[in-house]
């Protein structure tokens, strides 16, 4: 079993620059990967994501590089052509306007296309230790999913045996309860009529009475969805989905049952199961 919530985070330096790295997993019906990436390394976008639908089985994965504090200074380039024009055009424009005060050379260094900067590009030394450290957080997210899965499933585990031994119990109180009714059933009518009752109509009411109050096949039915849910959570991969719905079918069971018994401790039982249900569903919303 495995959770769908983790979250890694890393933060390392190269020559070049300083970087972070951050994994962030929630919960998600399918998979789906968000990776963020900064410009220079935009070109990875699609390998990452690939990457990550192939590490993680289910949830919503959110992948986001950061890099800052450059450490190397980008080269400069100066276009001399560009500068002589410059220089000429603003040399004339002096000479027309009878300007006394010199051509000061460096303004001409501040306009535009003068210099250019080259772009900053990622040597193959810093892309690698970028690589290394995603790995990192892929393995450090995917143990906390199963760490906190650990847990999720100590707690599913003690609400399942809260159902069954619920059900079990459930069981004994239903057969009480015909039983009691039944001859409930049988004073009022010897009461009422006496001698007088036709014994054939009461056997009758008493066998429609017993077919209301009957319970097994649902008893039957939960026991069944009991075993089946134990059995998956011993499973491998993508179980989320199936022990969401064997919960589904228990809570109609349960549903079912206090449908058919008038009685108050069965009815205190029921709360509880439907109670230890709903634990589970939301459970099986974060197992992958």
């Amino acid at each position: 079993m495995e959770s769908m919530t983790g979250y890694a985070f890393i933060e390392q330096s190269t020559t070049q620059f300083t970087f972070s790295v951050e994994i962030k997993s929630l919960n998600s019906k399918y998979i789906e990967t968000y990776v963020n990436l900064p410009r220079v390394i935009r070109t990875e976008e699609d390998a990452l994501a690939r990457m990550l639908k192939s590490s993680f089985e289910r949830g919503k994965i959110e992948l986001t590089i950061d890099i800052y504090d450059w450490q190397e200074t980008r080269p400069v380039s100066i276009n001399g052509a560009v500068i002589e024009k410059y220089y000429k055009e603003l040399s004339e424009i002096h000479r027309r306007l009878n300007v006394v005060k010199p051509l000061d050379f460096e303004s001409i260094l501040g306009l535009e296309g003068v210099t250019t900067k080259e772009k900053s590009s990622i040597s193959g030394r810093s892309m690698a230790l970028i690589n290394e450290c995603i790995s990192r957080a892929v393995k450090t997210a995917v143990k906390m999913r199963r760490v906190e899965a650990l847990s999720i499933n100590a707690d599913i585990t003690d609400s399942i045996d809260s159902i069954a031994r619920n059900c079990s119990e459930i069981k004994k109180m239903s057969a009480d309860n015909a039983k009691s009714k039944m001859s409930n059933l049988r004073d009022k009518i010897a009461e009422l009529c006496g001698n007088l009752a036709d014994q054939s109509r009461i056997q009758t009411e008493i066998a429609l009475m017993a077919d209301k109050l009957d319970i097994n096949e649902e008893i039957i039915r939960l026991n069944d969805h009991i075993k089946k849910f134990k059995s998956v959570q011993k499973q491998k991969g993508q179980i989320g989905k199936t022990l969401d719905f064997l919960s589904q079918e228990m809570f109609r069971e349960i549903n079912t049952i206090a449908s058919k018994s008038n009685s108050s401790n069965i009815a205190h039982a029921v709360v509880d199961v439907k109670n230890h249900i709903d634990k589970i569903r939301e459970h099986c919303r974060n197992v992958v």
